[in-house]
């Protein structure tokens, strides 16, 4: 998961100016149409869309429709484990799993060196005690119970809670092991974590058409999913709005807030700053798209831009210069600049 230099992202440390963020039609139509002059210059295509206090306020996509005439679905990536979190937050809402809980001792398939004292929440923060090197152990042809039998004999890198290394294995012994709590009966680890998908995201969010993007790929869990940009306004709804329709709004942001000594990782996001607006941001460059989604706490906002482009690195100046200009919107309301009527 990379956060881009492009933003001069710190740690949110210090706390925010407050702001009354209510964009007018006009910025937002500023921020789209600069950001479709700028995909055009590149030769790439993509979306954006901005909610704010549970409502779309923007969303335009500027990739043509596929073949059956729906919109184009953008690869996540890395961006899916803070997806992945708010099925976590689903689930424990229905009391069908807690965050908290020790994975070993519900899903025994699951241990780091045959054992571990790791929850879900360490798990998808990223301090269960799984090294950064130990995705490449995991073979390209392996299946969930590979990955889980494999994770089980890799020595921990450090205690849990201890430390904080980003590992794609990590989030998927979280998916599979997520997965195995929604139904036991099922043995296909990928099938039962998006069926659980399925009941706890797609159903109550209802998505129009979400997609899973990497099922054939060993850490599944990890990069699962890939969404239409109307699909993606609505899990930025979900974000922001004071009565979500799955969780509740304290578990939601809760889930966001970091665990590490550097006060940087939660569950899938890492605390930014840029001037004074403190947010969270989950992004990735995963198979041509680059994507970054953002969550602005204080304006109770959140932002998501997404770019296919051949090259990565356009794709993702691509968002990091809207996500900057978005930023400039919040920093500097109408009645602050004087630009605007």
């Amino acid at each position: 998961m990379k956060i881009f230099a492009a933003i001069s992202v710190f740690a949110a440390a210090c706390a925010a100016f407050a702001t009354d963020f209510n964009p007018s039609a006009q910025r937002l139509k500023f921020l789209a149409d600069n950001f479709g002059t700028e995909l055009s210059k590149a030769n790439a295509v993509g979306a954006l869309c901005v909610a704010v206090d549970g409502k779309t306020v923007l969303g335009r996509d500027f990739s043509p429709k596929t073949k059956d005439g729906k919109n184009r679905k953008y690869a996540l990536g890395t961006a899916s484990q803070a997806l992945m979190s708010l099925l976590l937050a689903a689930m424990e809402s229905d009391r069908k799993i807690g965050a908290e809980w020790n994975v070993s001792k519900h899903f025994s398939y699951f241990g780091i060196g045959g054992e571990s004292s790791a929850t879900f929440d360490d798990l998808l923060c990223m301090r269960a005690g799984i090294s950064a090197h130990s995705d490449a152990l995991i073979p390209a042809d392996a299946d969930a119970a590979d990955v889980l039998q494999i994770s089980a004999q890799i020595p921990p890198a450090f205690k849990p809670k201890e430390a904080v290394e980003r590992s794609n294995l990590s989030a998927a012994c979280a998916g599979y092991a997520i997965g195995y709590m929604f139904d036991k009966r099922e043995k296909n680890y990928k099938k039962s974590f998006a069926a659980a998908s399925q009941k706890y995201l797609f159903q109550p969010l209802k998505f129009e058409d979400p997609r899973f993007s990497s099922f054939d790929k060993p850490l599944f869990p990890a990069t699962a999913y890939a969404l239409s940009i109307v699909d993606c306004a609505k899990w930025l709804e979900c974000e922001t709005s004071p009565k979500p329709p799955i969780a509740d709004a304290k578990t939601i942001a809760r889930r966001r807030l970091s665990r590490d000594a550097d006060g940087k990782l939660g569950q899938g996001w890492t605390a930014a700053s840029q001037g004074t607006a403190n947010f969270f941001v989950a992004n990735d460059a995963y198979e041509n798209c680059s994507c970054l989604i953002a969550v602005f706490p204080r304006e109770n906002a959140a932002a998501a831009f997404l770019v296919v482009s051949k090259d990565s690195a356009k794709g993702t100046k691509l968002c990091a210069s809207a996500l900057s200009e978005l930023v400039g919107m919040i920093l500097n309301p109408p009645e602050k600049s004087g630009t605007e009527k």
